[in-house]
């Protein structure tokens, strides 16, 4: 990423020109140098940065050695993030002082003695000239990198290449994954343990908003970063990047750029999504309506032929959940045509292929900020099967309402769910309909009298009757069914109508 090495003490000494004399090596020797600044202040610490190289006469130094005065001084320095010091010989003195020689080797700071035909701007000028020579280079490549990952995008027109192109500069690795937290791709030119990323990149997708945050990897000495893909609202995705040395400016800058067109390749692909997702809910009407041919005649523009045995399910998300986490759920489940999904408000109609039924669930458990939803599936059936499909899985979320998944024949219902159809449900309400007009709740009181196994005290008193009253109107239900209730069969019978009925 860049030939030139940044200015070190270990770099001037190794200047012939300079001849500068090693004191002390310390633990500066190797450290970057920001800046060379010159002082002859007791207390140059306010006008110091971090990792600079001090270079002082003494002049400020007492005549006599002063151990205490030196400790102190060189704290100050240490304090300041000073990489070294150098001495100006014979300018005030003819030799570095004593005291100060000890103070910066019990402190382990780098001293040099700069010889009096060295003039300390020659030392600034050295470094300066390196720093700008890093700071055009850096620009260079920065150049370079943006220029590289731009005819990415124009030639191949994908993520995938976009994201090789920016490991490729940045020297690491690059993770994307999709608004519902999905790995989308992952390209690396170095081994790198890419899940604390994928982990942050979820976390901030589920916070709704844009944002970016430094991530630390396990055994990279890098840095790391993720960041949302997409406005405020309507995330499309997020972006991971694990590159080699600092995230400065110009990294900044050629992440920034990626980012960028990312998100516009992303935004291309919503559309193209959102067009796929139309078309499935056109699939799932018309298998819904029988009419089996022209759901298979759409699916053909996938380029994918109508599952032989399918499922059809009912997702009942919370009336609270916001739009965007119901759009998250929606693009969760189609993405690689893993559903095709009629949006119907209240609830979310499905078809899948019945082998993808574990996949399926998977997909949706995991849809950050949605929590856990009641979903209804029907039993395996054939395309021509679609509408009882939907019957079925409507029941048994009526059955039970709550968050959680509900099989159609899976249910403690057993064999009556698995005998269970529309037509028999028509015909149920049908026949229970002559006791709506009756007086008290009849349905009620025959389901409570059968729950009881036909036993009067213990039924009367939840009911809240007298026994002869509930007797009185479960002979009535008897009468008006035409069913002798004394007997086991008939008793079968109004049981096996009133479980039928429930929807």
């Amino acid at each position: 990423m860049q030939s030139m090495t940044s200015p070190t003490v270990r770099g001037l000494l190794g200047d012939s020109v300079l001849r500068l004399i090693p004191r002390l090596t310390g633990r500066g020797l190797d450290t970057a140098i920001d800046w060379v600044h010159s002082s002859d202040l007791n207390d140059p610490t306010p006008f110091l940065s971090g990792d600079t190289m001090l270079l002082t006469t003494g002049t400020q130094f007492p005549q006599e050695d002063d151990d205490e005065y030196y400790r102190a001084y060189v704290d100050r320095l240490v304090a300041a993030g000073v990489v070294a010091v150098g001495f100006g010989l014979e300018v005030i003195r003819e030799g570095t002082p004593a005291s100060l020689v000890q103070a910066c080797e019990e402190r382990e700071v780098t001293l040099v003695e700069v010889p009096l035909e060295v003039p300390f701007i020659a030392l600034i000028r050295w470094v300066a000239d390196r720093i700008s020579a890093l700071e055009r280079e850096r620009d260079a490549w920065t150049l370079r990198a943006q220029r590289a990952v731009s005819v990415a995008a124009l030639t191949t027109g994908t993520l995938v290449a976009v994201a090789r192109a920016l490991a490729e500069q940045v020297q690491g690795a690059i993770v994307i994954l999709s608004s519902t937290g999905d790995v989308l791709l992952e390209e690396r030119t170095s081994e790198i343990a890419l899940a604390p990323l994928e982990e942050e990149g979820r976390k901030i997708l589920g916070r709704g908003s844009r944002a970016s945050v430094d991530v630390a990897l396990p055994g990279w000495s890098g840095f790391a970063t993720a960041q949302t893909l997409g406005p405020r609202g309507a995330l499309r995705g997020a972006m991971g990047v694990a590159g080699a040395g600092h995230n400065d400016v110009a990294m900044q800058a050629v992440v920034t750029s990626a980012v960028a067109i990312a998100e516009v390749l992303l935004r291309y692909g919503d559309s193209e999504r959102h067009l796929e997702q139309r078309l499935g809910s056109v699939i799932v009407r018309l298998l819904l309506d029988s009419q089996v041919g022209g759901a298979a005649a759409v699916s053909a523009e996938f380029q994918d032929d109508l599952p032989e045995a399918l499922r059809v399910g009912i997702l009942s998300p919370p009336a609270e959940l916001p739009a965007a986490a119901r759009g998250r759920l929606i693009d969760a489940v189609t993405r690689g045509r893993l559903a095709f999904v009629d949006d119907r408000g209240d609830r979310i109609v499905v078809v899948i292929d019945a082998a993808s039924t574990e996949r399926f669930l998977g997909v949706v458990a995991q849809v950050p900020g949605i929590g856990e939803l009641a979903v209804g599936l029907s039993a395996v059936l054939a395309p021509v099967e679609a509408s009882a499909g939907l019957a079925q899985a409507a029941r048994v979320l009526s059955q039970n309402p709550g968050p959680g998944l509900n099989v159609f024949g899976e249910s403690a219902g057993g064999l009556l769910d698995d005998l269970w159809s529309p037509a028999a449900e028509n015909l149920a309400k049908k026949r229970l309909a002559v006791l709506a007009d009756e007086t008290g709740d009849l349905v009620v009181c025959s389901r409570l009298w059968l729950a009881h196994n036909g036993h009067w005290e213990s039924a009367a008193r939840e009911a809240g009757l007298h026994r002869h009253t509930l007797k009185a109107r479960i002979a009535r239900v008897g009468s008006l069914l035409q069913l002798d209730l004394d007997e086991f069969s008939g008793r079968a019978e109004l049981w096996a109508l009133l479980e039928a009925s429930r929807s």
